[in-house]
């Protein structure tokens, strides 16, 4: 069996080990030049984190990373596909809470859950087992808007959990946390890291 994939039209084998492959990752914004080539190899069950100031092209990344938006230039793979191609595999955490406020823990995670295609009896079993973990279950009536901080991200979390996905992306999903809530957080990651997930965190921190 070969150590590398060569998948056509790239120019660099891709590990088959590789969650996320990035060769000379290139974005730019007219004139600005927001990611100036980046090489990633993350494995799985890896926590890989990409540390920078605001303005260091973080998000710009996962953006590509998450299929959201086009490179300018380089090759990009997650799950060895082109990340449009495997948006059904990525579970991704923006910078901003980007849930609905007025609707309950509850109705965001079944919502979430109707977006990605979660068959209903892995929906109820998953949402029992998430917010158990994350503390939330008892108040899984209260509306999202009236969460602190750390619970809309473990809110959050659960969301992008629902669908079981194979790879984790989480755009600064402490920033504006408390130090408490921050290590909770990075607790919970480390377990489900411990489960085979592959997570890719950017941080200022």
């Amino acid at each position: 069996m070969p150590s590398a994939q060569l998948l056509t039209g790239l120019s660099e084998p891709i590990p088959d080990e590789a969650m996320i492959f990035a060769h000379d990752l290139r974005k730019s914004y007219g004139a600005v030049e927001a990611i100036k080539g980046i090489d990633l190899d993350v494995r799985q069950g890896e926590i890989f984190g990409l540390i920078g100031p605001d303005g260091a092209g973080k998000t710009s990344t996962f953006h590509i990373m998450g299929g959201v938006m086009e490179a300018t230039s380089g090759e990009v793979r997650v799950c060895g596909r082109k990340p449009r191609d495997a948006r059904l595999d990525i579970g991704y955490l923006t910078q901003q809470f980007s849930l609905y406020p007025d609707l309950s823990i509850d109705e965001n995670i079944k919502y979430i859950a109707g977006l990605r295609e979660v068959a209903d009896e892995d929906f109820l079993r998953r949402k029992e087992r998430y917010l158990k973990t994350m503390d939330l279950a008892q108040f899984s009536s209260r509306l999202a808007g009236q969460l602190s901080g750390g619970m809309k991200q473990k809110l959050a979390l659960c969301c992008a959990l629902i669908a079981r996905p194979k790879v984790l992306l989480l755009d600064e999903p402490t920033t504006g946390v408390d130090p408490v809530s921050r290590r909770e957080f990075w607790d919970l990651l480390a377990g489900i890291s411990a489960e085979g997930l592959t997570i890719a965190v950017a941080t200022p921190y």
